[in-house]
């Protein structure tokens, strides 16, 4: 079964190479130094020709490099490949007494920087195992005085003891080093996306009010309008029918009041409302009340978890509201839409919207919630819902997550805390 080719940082390869260079000049220097100091008599035939079989290695992962995707696994087994190298140069040209052999702990440092944990530890025992190697086959020279000198035999067991030990402790640092390295960069990334949004949904606000206040007057001038015209229709005893549509037209004007009211929100608050105790259920149930009677009826609900929560209810349902509208839009006529929640850990609580629409492929699934981005039909979504539901959610300490392929539907996960102004559970439980 082959490893599957994943992207790898490209700045970290590309160090990778040049390092390779520097190791592969080292292990020249290997040579040198060997047939200087240790082993006149060695051929240097085989030498070169495991030398230009690294380098032709190294031009070849340069150019993979440079212009394409490289597999991670490519790459580990090319850092064994010169492990190897180093071992079989040092084990014919010096052995232990061949400074050169320091390079082993190069190459667990390159694994655990660019690699991560399983290439570290390969490349660790290998290095390892490569310098017990060589105390396996010792030169003449140190056998020699190994016979002269038995303290010496004693001394290599404690060079190879603290070998070990400095290739798993520096094994050990650097990985925990490149982990901390990763957590950050994914916390400021999150962070820089956070803020993107805020600013995103600050900008929606401002147009928002603006287009509430205009709206207001309007609005105002139609209701009195309205008003007089039922006063009018009542006393001229115009047909049932005709009044009713003045009502409707009176009640649709209230609705429009009500959001536009939202529109305009309480700056005191982050989120235009204040947190206060409800449950859960009825958050969901306020949601579903704003829905019309035939989106409703194809509303499905689970079995809610009774939980006394501290969350403003208002924005929460109106987020809950953008989700169900929108897997309601994606499902057929007759598909419903099931709602799930249920207290995921001691402080938190996660609900769940899932429809059998006609799902998203990865790259929708990608830019699903950015502003004015929809996958619905020209004239029947804005692209604003999961944006304002998301930003809504981030300012009270949740997450929103989106999961989902194509024919098998979507899967919107809201999880809150608890207690959204302390992060604490709330005491007690509804009844």
């Amino acid at each position: 079964m082959t490893s599957p080719t994943i992207e790898t940082d490209r700045v970290g390869l590309t160090w990778l190479a040049t390092v390779r260079w520097t190791t592969l000049v080292a292990a020249v220097g290997a040579v040198v130094a060997g047939r200087s100091g240790v082993d006149t008599t060695a051929s240097l035939t085989p030498a070169l020709s495991v030398l230009a079989i690294a380098a032709l290695s190294n031009i070849w992962f340069t150019w993979r490099v440079n212009v394409g995707r490289v597999a991670a696994t490519m790459a580990g087994w090319l850092i064994c490949l010169d492990v190897v190298v180093l071992s079989w140069l040092l084990l014919h040209f010096g052995g232990v007494l061949n400074p050169a052999s320091v390079f082993y702990l190069v190459q667990i440092v390159v694994a655990a920087l660019v690699l991560g944990r399983t290439w570290t530890w390969i490349v660790t025992a290998l290095s390892v195992s490569g310098y017990a190697l060589l105390f396996l086959a010792p030169p003449d020279e140190l056998r020699s005085a190994q016979l002269m000198h038995p303290e010496i035999a004693v001394h290599m067991r404690g060079m190879w003891l603290a070998f070990a030990l400095t290739a798993l402790i520096i094994g050990v640092l650097v990985v925990r080093l490149a982990v901390a390295v990763e957590r950050r960069d994914r916390a400021l990334a999150q962070f820089h996306d956070r803020a993107a949004r805020a600013a995103k949904i600050a900008s929606l606000a401002t147009v928002a009010a603006g287009a509430a206040h205009e709206l207001g007057t309007p609005l105002a001038t139609i209701a009195v309008a309205s008003r007089e015209l039922e006063r009018g229709l009542i006393a001229g005893g115009a047909p049932e029918a005709l009044r009713d549509d003045i009502t409707l037209i009176r009640a649709e004007l209230d609705r429009c009041r009500v959001l536009l009211d939202r529109m305009a929100g309480r700056t005191s608050e982050p989120s235009g409302e204040a947190p206060q105790p409800t449950t859960v259920a009825e958050v969901i149930r306020e949601a579903i009340g704003q829905l019309s009677d035939a989106e409703r009826a194809r509303v499905a609900c689970g079995d809610d978890a009774q939980v006394v929560v501290q969350w403003p209810p208002h924005v929460v349902a109106q987020a809950l509201v953008n989700v169900l509208r929108n897997g309601l839009q994606a499902s057929n006529g007759s598909s419903a839409v099931q709602v799930t929640s249920v207290r995921a850990e001691r402080d938190r609580v996660r609900i769940e919207v899932a429809d059998r629409g006609r799902g998203m492929d990865a790259d929708e699934l990608a830019r699903a919630g950015e502003p004015f981005y929809t996958t619905k039909p020209p004239g029947v979504g804005t692209g604003l819902g999961l944006f304002v539901t998301r930003s809504a959610i981030d300012q009270l300490g949740g997450t929103v997550t989106l999961s989902s392929r194509p024919g098998q539907g979507t899967t919107v996960t809201i999880v809150l805390p608890q207690n959204v102004e302390t992060g604490a559970p709330s005491t007690g439980a509804a009844q």
